[in-house]
C-alpha cells in the first residue's frame, strides 16, 4: 500500500498509508498528516489517488511545495521514491507491501533489525517439504498441549512445568522487553538451542524486527548471521509451526543460501498468534546437537508461543494504558497552568464592553489571552496561540506571558519594538519545532484609536454595524522564528460606535463536526454579521454556542480562544466592571 513516510523534521517518522481518496498535510490538526513545521501553511499540500495513479498538489501554500527539488505548481504524479519538501519537512513517497493475516513482506530489505544492527534476515523462497508441521495459535490448556505427544508421565509434567513457568511470566512481567527476555531465556534453557530469534511484527508498518536475539556460540554484537526466511515466511503466513532437520544434508534445501552457511542442522520456527492475528515468531536452530529437534520439541515450542501471544499482547496493553495515563495526566497539568495564566476579571474600558474565553482542549495547551494596563494609561489586548501540545505548551505559553506583561511596561517603547523584543526573548525558549503566533492590540479609549501587530496570528476582524469587514493583517512573522531580521509593521484604525473586534484562535474557524466538516471563515463573518446588535457577552456567547452546535458529538481537538471588543453606542448600558470569567464554567466543552 502507498504510504507517506516523513523523513526530515520534527515529525520524522510519522507515517501514512494512503489508498484511495485525499489527503492532505498541513500545521493544523485537520490534516491527515498533521505536522509542526513554522514555514507550513495550515493546510499546505494534499497527495490524491486518481485513476490508479498518485498525484501531489500545492493548495496555495505560502512557502510552496518542492517534489525531488522542483516547485509543484499543478498536480503532478508521484512514483516511489519521490521526496516531497513541505516547509523545513522532507516526506518520502512509498509502497508498503501489504499483510494478509500478518503475513511478512517480501521487499528486500524490509527485515533489517532495529534493535541489532548485525541481524540481517535473509528471504529465500525455494526450499522443501518440512519434517514435521503442525497448526499454531490455536486456543488450548497446557495439558492438552502435553496430552498430543506420546511421551512418558514424567516428561509430560516437566513439559506441563514449562509451560506453567511461561504462564508465570505472563503475570509477572509488564514490561515488554522483560518480558520478552524471559521467554527467550526460557526456551533457551529448555530446547538448548544454539541460536534464538524472537521477532515481533512493527505495530504500525508491519516490518519483522528482531527484539531478542540470543546465541551460544558468541557475544551477540559480534555476530553477522543470517536466518532463513523462507521457513519464516512459511510459518507466519500460514500460521504453522514448522521443523527442519539435517537440513545441510538435504539437496531440497541445496538453494538455500543461509541454511548452507551456517551448517544449520535442525530447525524450528513458531509462529506468535493473538485471537487470529499473527505477532511475529520465535525461530531456534542448531548444528551442534547429536540429533535433530522432535516432533515433541515442536509442540512444546509451539504451546510457549501460544502463552507468549497472550503474554505479548497484555504487556502491550499495559504499556499502552501508562502511556495514556501520563499523557492524561500531563494534558491536565497543561489545563490547569494554562487556565491559571488567563486573567480572573474584566478591564474597564470607558465606551467600550469586552467579553472573552478560553476553554483547552484535551490533547492541546497553548492557546493564551491578556488584558494589561499601559504606563500611558492605553490597554492592550493579546492573543497567542502556542505550537505543540502538553506541559511543554504550557510552559512555553508562561513564559510569553511573563515576557508580555514585562516588555509592555516599558514607557517608551513602541508597539513594534515591544513585540521585536518579545520576538528575541521567545526565540531563546523555543526549541525547531515550537513557535508563537500573537496579535497585541494597543487601545486608547478616549479617542477610540487602535493600534496592532499581527505576528502571523489568524487575522482578527473588525466588522463595522453595516457590516462591512476589516482584518488586523500588518505584522510581521511568527514569534520564534528568528531573532535578527524580525521586523513589524504596526497598523491603526479609528473605532465608531458599534464597531466590533473579535481577535481569536484557529481553534475556533477549525472545530470539526462528526463528518470532519470545519465550521470555517465564512461561518464566523456571518454569524458575527448577524450578532452586532448583540452585547459583547452576548456575541460571545452566541459564538461559543453556534460552534458547539456544529461541533455536535465530536471531539474537541483544539482550543478555544476569543475575545470579543465593542464600541459602544449611546443607548448601550455599560458592563459593570465586576463581570468575570466564571459564568462560562456550566459551558463545558468537552
Amino acid at each position: 500500500m502507498p504510504r507517506l513516510v516523513i523523513t526530515n523534521g520534527s515529525d520524522a517518522g510519522n507515517r501514512l498509508l494512503i489508498n484511495k481518496g485525499r489527503y492532505t498535510m498541513g500545521r493544523s490538526v485537520n490534516n491527515d498528516l498533521q505536522i509542526v513545521d513554522r514555514r507550513m501553511s495550515r493546510t499546505h499540500a494534499e497527495v490524491y489517488e486518481e485513476g490508479g495513479a498518485y498525484f501531489v498538489r500545492d493548495l496555495g501554500s505560502k512557502n510552496g511545495t518542492l517534489l525531488n527539488g522542483a516547485n509543484v505548481n499543478l498536480a503532478v504524479i508521484l512514483n516511489p521514491g519521490d521526496i516531497i519538501q513541505v516547509g523545513d519537512t522532507t516526506v518520502l513517497f512509498d509502497h508498503e507491501t501489504e499483510s494478509s493475516h500478518g503475513a511478512i513482506s517480501s521487499a528486500p530489505g524490509l527485515a533489517s533489525s532495529k534493535k541489532d544492527s548485525s541481524v540481517r534476515l535473509v528471504e529465500e523462497n525455494n526450499w522443501g517439504a518440512t519434517q514435521e508441521e503442525m497448526q499454531a495459535g490455536v486456543p488450548q490448556t497446557a495439558g492438552v498441549e502435553i496430552g498430543k505427544a506420546n511421551i512418558s508421565a514424567k516428561v509430560a509434567a516437566q513439559r506441563l512445568e514449562i509451560l506453567y513457568k511461561v504462564t508465570e511470566a505472563i503475570r509477572s512481567f509488564f514490561v515488554l522487553g522483560e518480558l520478552l527476555e524471559q521467554i527467550m531465556e526460557i526456551i533457551m534453557d529448555v530446547l538448548k538451542p544454539d541460536r534464538s530469534y524472537l521477532l515481533l511484527q512493527d505495530e504500525e508498518t508491519g516490518e519483522l524486527i528482531p527484539e531478542v536475539v540470543k546465541s551460544t556460540d558468541e557475544p551477540i554484537a559480534q555476530m553477522e548471521v543470517k536466518i532463513s526466511m523462507s521457513i519464516v515466511e512459511r510459518c507466519m503466513n500460514e500460521g504453522i509451526s514448522l521443523l527442519v532437520s539435517d537440513a545441510a544434508a538435504d539437496d531440497r534445501f541445496a538453494a538455500s543460501e543461509s541454511i548452507i552457511m551456517n551448517r544449520i542442522r535442525t530447525a524450528m520456527v513458531a509462529p506468535i498468534i493473538y485471537k487470529g492475528d499473527v505477532l511475529g515468531a520465535v525461530y531456534i536452530d542448531t548444528n551442534t546437537r547429536m540429533l535433530p529437534f522432535t516432533k515433541e520439541e515442536l509442540e512444546l515450542l509451539t504451546g510457549i508461543t501460544n502463552q507468549a501471544a497472550v503474554a505479548i499482547t497484555n504487556a502491550r496493553m499495559h504499556e499502552q494504558l501508562v502511556e495514556q495515563h501520563k499523557i492524561a495526566r500531563e494534558m491536565e497539568i497543561a489545563r490547569t497552568i494554562q487556565m491559571n495564566l488567563l486573567p480572573k476579571t474584566y478591564p474597564e474600558i470607558e465606551g467600550f464592553e469586552i467579553s472573552a474565553m478560553s476553554l483547552p482542549a484535551k490533547h492541546v495547551g497553548g492557546d493564551y489571552y491578556d488584558f494589561l494596563r499601559l504606563p500611558d494609561g492605553r490597554m492592550a489586548l493579546a492573543v497567542a496561540d502556542v505550537s505543540g501540545k502538553g506541559v511543554p505548551a504550557a510552559i512555553l505559553t508562561a513564559t510569553t506571558r511573563s515576557y508580555l506583561q514585562s516588555e509592555t511596561q516599558h514607557p517608551r517603547s513602541s508597539l513594534a519594538e515591544t513585540v521585536s523584543r518579545i520576538n528575541g526573548m521567545v526565540m531563546r525558549d523555543v526549541t525547531n519545532d515550537m513557535y508563537v503566533t500573537m496579535t497585541l492590540v494597543y487601545l486608547e479609549s478616549e479617542v477610540s484609536k487602535l493600534e496592532y501587530v499581527n505576528a502571523g496570528h489568524c487575522h482578527p476582524i473588525l466588522m463595522s454595524p453595516d457590516g462591512t469587514t476589516r482584518y488586523l493583517d500588518k505584522g510581521g512573522l511568527f514569534l520564534g522564528i528568528m531573532a535578527e531580521e524580525a521586523e513589524y509593521e504596526v497598523g491603526s484604525y479609528e473605532l465608531a460606535p458599534g464597531d466590533v473586534l473579535l481577535l481569536s484562535t484557529d481553534g475556533v474557524t477549525d472545530i470539526q463536526n462528526e463528518e470532519g466538516e470545519i465550521f470555517g471563515d465564512e461561518r464566523l463573518h456571518e454569524l458575527l454579521r448577524e450578532s452586532l446588535d448583540l452585547t459583547a457577552e452576548g456575541i460571545r456567547n452566541k459564538i461559543y454556542q453556534t460552534c458547539l452546535e456544529h461541533r455536535g458529538e465530536a471531539d474537541q481537538f483544539d482550543d478555544f480562544t476569543l475575545i470579543v471588543l465593542k464600541r459602544q453606542t449611546e443607548k448601550a448600558q455599560k458592563v459593570p466592571s465586576s463581570a468575570t470569567f466564571h459564568d462560562l464554567d456550566e459551558l463545558d466543552f468537552d
